[in-house]
């Protein structure tokens, strides 16, 4: 019996991962070495650290922690990636990494990298998959919103996604708005400008004409923005009321975002969440193991915790050089 339980004891201790698995991907140390390099690197530019370290835990540590949580990230989100054909264009890498440089410069970047021992091939694979998971979050919560949901947000929310020209005219009271209105009804946008100047109580009126220029309705007042959007270019609005004062609009232009252009801003604030729900899912699905002198895996929030525990299993990192 002593000698079965020592069999089986070392058989799984010879099948703990040397860093991480996940799915049946191995997360080996030499792997995690060129990621810490990575982000000590980044670390080294910002002025900042690699991770944040807990009580009794080393810097060393926690940015070997940190770091290993970014790879499982990616491991568990890779496939689903592939699957769905999802990720950036090389130049929409290109953009990401011209602005580190541009923040820092060229020469100062290579060196830092080359400090660390990595180069920029490693930031460039680093920017494909931040850009990557970024798709992947959008996807997953668009799989679990769904249109119906979204283009009601969209109609809700439709005056961000309006931009207006307009000119308008500015009385005190709603009879001189009546009286405006019945003279420029029908007026040319020269017309209404003519008739702005004249009698609209705008400070810069006389010179403007009323004009505002294009600005996205939203930046203004609701009732004027709604009556605005209502119209077509050309068109002139009854007399709407403000904290203002009453407003004669003359619709100029306009132009509005489509719908499927404002998916990801609708998104946007729905993805954190539904990104999470979806990555707990992930854990189960994919088994993830983390070596237990990493540190402990926690599927709620997908990432490693510093081990605070006797166990003697829950060795002490021993980061590379």
């Amino acid at each position: 019996m002593v000698l079965v339980l020592a069999v089986v004891s070392a058989s799984c201790g010879l099948d703990r991962p040397e860093v991480a698995r996940v799915g049946g991907t191995e997360l080996e140390t030499e792997d995690l070495d060129r990621a810490v390099g990575l982000q000590r690197a980044l670390a080294d530019l910002q002025g900042g650290s690699c991770g944040q370290p807990v009580e009794g835990e080393s810097e060393d540590a926690a940015c070997l922690r940190a770091v290993l949580s970014g790879e499982l990230l990616w491991l568990a989100v890779a496939g689903y990636a592939e699957r769905h054909d999802l990720g950036p264009s090389a130049g929409e890498v290109d953009r990401a990494v011209d602005q580190l440089e541009a923040q820092v410069g060229a020469e100062v970047l290579d060196e830092a990298l080359a400090a660390r021992s990595v180069d920029r091939d490693d930031l460039d694979e680093l920017g494909r998959r931040i850009l990557t998971i970024r798709a992947v979050s959008s996807s997953v919560a668009a799989e679990q919103v769904g249109d119906e949901e979204l283009r009601a947000l969209y109609e809700e929310r439709v005056l961000e996604f309006t931009t207006v020209e307009a000119a308008h005219i500015l009385v005190e009271t709603e009879p001189e708005a009546d009286d405006v209105f019945r003279r420029v009804r029908d007026a040319t946008l020269e017309e209404f400008e003519s008739v702005a100047r004249r009698v609209s109580i705008e400070p810069g009126a006389k010179q403007s004409g009323g004009e505002l220029g294009a600005a996205p309705a939203s930046s203004y007042a609701e009732p004027f923005a709604r009556a605005a959007i209502a119209l077509q270019p050309g068109d002139v609005s009854d007399p709407v009321q403000t904290q203002f004062g009453w407003h004669v609009i003359y619709l100029v232009d306009e132009s509005v975002t489509s719908f499927e252009e404002a998916k990801p801003s609708l998104l946007e604030p729905m993805s954190d969440r539904a990104f999470r729900d979806w990555l707990v899912g992930r854990a189960e699905d994919l088994d993830v193991e983390v070596n237990p002198r990493y540190g402990r895996f926690v599927p709620q929030t997908f990432s490693v915790d510093a081990v605070r525990t006797t166990d003697p299993e829950a060795d002490a990192v021993v980061p590379s050089p």
